[in-house]
This record gives structure tokens, sequence and C-alpha cells, in this order.
């Protein structure tokens, strides 16, 4: 079911079995061929968390996070908005930032990620760690290379697994050189509408 614009939902992103964060987000277009999806800065999240409740400690190895038990707790997604550009069966999205201060465009983002399925509370995921950042200017650079290489070596993702993931990075990379949709587009210089409320986290956001 497709979903109209300004409709609430929720972009879950699974790790194996268990759910690592969920993001409320309202609904920009929802097309055949692509969906765009807001993420309001001050929007209440889930997010993973140490054992002790405090956030993912980022400064430890992918390896060490790996053997942290995954517990989701709430947070807030603070100082940037962003708009996700995803296309059906694409295994990685465009997210285009801005500073939620002034709305100064930050540039693009290119998540690896799991094509995004369906669901009644909105969209499922997964991350595939690599990433792309893509700057103002056109130019761009690889992310989290090392964390894939070490997600690969603890068994995060087979080795065709992984030969697929740097396939598809390779594809997103190829739009970027060839300044593809949606770089230099209208949607550099999109803005919500004003009315719009920040979304909620519902009961049963944890829902199979």
């Amino acid at each position: 079911m497709r979903r109209p614009k300004g409709d609430h939902i929720l972009l879950r992103n699974w790790h194996g079995k268990l759910i690592s964060y969920v993001l409320p987000l309202t609904v920009i277009e929802d097309e055949p061929d692509f969906s765009a999806l807001y993420l309001a800065a001050g929007t209440p999240i889930k997010q993973r968390m140490m054992p002790d409740g405090t956030p993912l400690d980022r400064s430890l190895s992918y390896a060490e996070r790996s053997a942290v038990p995954i517990k989701v707790g709430d947070g807030t997604w603070a100082e940037n908005s962003v708009l996700m550009l995803t296309k059906p069966g694409e295994a990685h999205s465009f997210w285009a930032f801005w500073r939620d201060a002034d709305w100064e465009f930050l540039g693009w983002y290119v998540n690896l990620q799991a094509p995004l399925e369906r669901t009644s509370l909105g969209f499922d995921s997964s991350d595939h760690v690599l990433d792309i950042t893509v700057d103002t200017d056109g130019s761009w650079a690889w992310k989290d290379e090392d964390e894939f290489e070490d997600a690969r070596k603890v068994g995060r993702f087979t080795d065709d697994e992984a030969d697929e993931i740097l396939a598809e990075a390779e594809r997103a990379a190829s739009k970027i050189r060839n300044r593809g949709w949606p770089l230099g587009s209208a949607w550099e210089e999109w803005r919500p509408e004003m009315e719009w409320t920040l979304p909620e986290m519902p009961e049963g956001w944890n829902r199979v």
C-alpha cells in the first residue's frame, strides 16, 4: 500500500532478528519508481544502547560493538534534517542533509542498505555498514571502509553478500561520478510544509 503525502511512518533497521534503530518519518512522495521520506531534527527515535542504557559507544571497534548485546532505548535525532530518496529494489539510499538551524544544504550521504521492505508500519531494512559521503561541490569519499571489512571478518556478511554490497556501492558511486539523480536536482532546494508536526514513536514500533 502506497502512503499519501504527510503520513507518518516508521523506518526500522534490523540487525539479524533484532531491531537496532527506529526512525519516525514523514512521507513526501511514495511513487512506483521512488520514495521520498523526511526525518526532521528533533524527532524522537529508538537507537541502539550499551547495556547500561547509554548510547552505543562509537569509539569501540566494530568487533567490540558486535559483541555488545543489542538493546534499544529512547533518543532524539538532533542537529540535521534529512530527506531520504530510495528506489524500489535498490540496496542504497541517497540522503540529503540540511543544518536545522538555518537550512543550509550540507551535501549527500549514500547509505548502503537492504532494499526497503514495506510493512504495516512503513518500511524495514538493514544497514550494510559501508557508506559514501558527497560534498556540495560534488567531491565524494567512501565512509566506514574499515568497519565494513571488520563486519566481514566477524561474519556479519558472507563473502557473497559482501561482494554484492561492494558491487552495489560501485553502482551508487557511478551515479555520483555521472551526477545522476538525485544529485544536482530540485531536491536540494526542498523544504518541508510549515504545518507539519514531528512524528511520534507509536505503540507497537517493535511489532514483527
